[in-house]
C-alpha cells in the first residue's frame, strides 16, 4: 500500500501523501527529499498504477478508505504523531481516512493539508463524465486538466489499459456523498491554483467549516495539476507547519 523510506526510523512526524486520480506514487517525486529528515514522508500506492498496475483498483471511496485505514493504523503506535497530504481526489481520500482512523482508535491527526481539492460538502458545478465513452473520457479529462501527456495520448495501447483506474476514480468522486460530511477535530490547510478552472477558490475556502480546529489558505499561481510545478513553495509549507506543530505540542 505505501512506499516507505529504506531509512525508516521512526522520525518525529510521519506523513501519508495520497495522490490525485489516475496518479501513483511517481507524483510526489522529490517529496521524501525535500520534507525531511524530521518528517517521515510515506506515499500511498493504489491498485490499478505503476507498481501495482496489475491489480484491481477501487470503486467504491469507503472500501478504500477502510482498507487505507488499515494500513496507516500499525504505524502510529506508541502515540507517533501523524498527518495527511491529498491532491485532488486524494485531498477526499485523505480526509474520510482521517475520520476512519478517529471512529476506530480515537487518534486524530496533527494536520491535513488538501491541494487542488473542494471542500466534499459543496458539489461541483462540473457534469459528471464517468459514463462517457473511452474517446469521450479521455477528451473531456484533457481539456479539464490537460493532465494526459501528449506521447500517453498517442500510445492507443498504453492508454487503453490505464483508462480503467482513471474511470474507477472518477466515478469515486462522482459517486460520494456530499450530504454527510462530518468536520474533523484537527487543521487543516488548502492549497489551490487561481488559474484552476475546474476548483472555483470558494470551494478551497469552504474547508474551514470542516474543521473544529484552525484553518489557512494557501493560493498558487498555478492551474489545477501544480505537483512538480509547486513542489518547493509546497514541501516548504508542510515542514514549516508540521514542524511548528511539533514544537507547539
Amino acid at each position: 500500500m505505501f512506499q516507505v523510506p529504506p531509512s525508516y526510523n521512526g522520525q518525529v512526524i510521519r506523513l501519508f501523501c495520497v495522490p490525485h486520480a489516475g496518479a501513483g506514487a511517481s507524483a510526489f517525486r522529490g517529496w521524501r527529499e525535500r520534507l525531511g529528515p524530521e518528517v517521515e514522508t510515506i506515499i500511498t500506492q493504489l491498485p490499478g498504477r505503476e507498481s501495482r498496475f496489475r491489480e484491481e483498483p477501487y470503486s467504491r471511496l469507503e472500501v478504500l478508505t477502510s482498507h487505507l485505514a488499515n494500513a496507516v493504523i500499525p504505524y502510529l503506535a506508541d502515540g507517533q504523531r501523524f498527518a495527511f497530504f491529498g491532491n485532488s481526489l486524494g485531498g477526499l481520500i485523505a480526509f474520510e481516512t482521517l475520520h476512519e482512523i478517529r471512529s476506530r482508535t480515537g487518534l486524530d491527526a496533527a494536520h491535513l493539508f488538501v491541494s487542488a481539492c473542494g471542500a466534499p460538502h459543496i458539489p461541483s458545478a462540473l457534469p459528471q463524465m464517468g459514463h462517457l465513452a473511452d474517446s469521450e473520457l479521455v477528451l473531456e479529462v484533457t481539456k479539464r486538466y490537460g493532465g494526459i501527456p501528449a506521447a500517453v495520448l498517442e500510445d492507443e495501447e498504453f492508454l487503453a489499459a490505464m483508462l480503467p483506474t482513471l474511470r474507477a476514480d472518477i466515478r469515486m468522486l462522482e459517486g460520494y456523498d456530499r450530504t454527510a460530511v462530518d468536520p474533523l477535530t484537527c487543521p487543516i490547510t488548502a492549497f489551490g491554483g487561481v488559474r484552476d478552472r475546474t476548483v472555483p477558490l470558494a470551494q478551497i475556502e469552504a474547508w474551514k467549516e470542516l474543521t473544529s480546529s484552525s484553518f489557512n489558505q494557501f493560493l498558487l499561481d498555478e492551474d489545477h495539476l501544480y505537483l512538480q510545478s509547486a513542489r518547493e513553495t509546497l514541501t516548504s509549507r508542510i515542514r514549516e507547519t508540521l514542524l511548528l506543530a511539533i514544537c507547539l505540542r
